[in-house]
């Protein structure tokens, strides 16, 4: 049996700020392409202690978008705790990274009309 060690390798602020600069133009990016589709989605909505990028009440969808911090394994294990959580309240967490949402809009609209058909 293998195991494997996490090194935690500090990351430079210009990596830092080039990655937060794309995830957000990434979430506004989405954003828009949610309401042009007619998708009523909230921003940044509190279920209980945790805040989604995106949040459909209705059909109990919330969207988080993944930028590189979520690499992490600290950031890793939080989403994992979260997404048990949030389950149990009967939401659906669909995540995306923030390059699926700038490359590939087709198969997130995929996705979500998949999920809101099974809802």
């Amino acid at each position: 049996m293998s195991t494997s060690i996490l090194i935690h390798q500090p990351v430079s602020e210009t990596i830092i700020r080039h990655t937060l600069d794309n995830s957000l133009g990434a979430i506004e990016h989405l954003y828009k392409q949610l309401n042009d589709k007619g998708y009523a989605f909230l921003r940044n909505q509190n279920v209980d202690n945790y805040t989604f990028d995106f949040y459909c009440p209705t059909a109990k969808i919330a969207i988080e978008v993944d930028g590189y911090a979520h690499e992490f394994s600290d950031v890793y294990s939080k989403d994992v705790s979260k997404k048990l959580f949030i389950s149990s309240l009967g939401i659906t967490v669909l995540r995306f990274t923030d390059y699926q949402i700038l490359v590939d809009m087709d198969e997130i609209f995929r996705t979500l009309k998949n999920q809101f058909i099974q809802n």
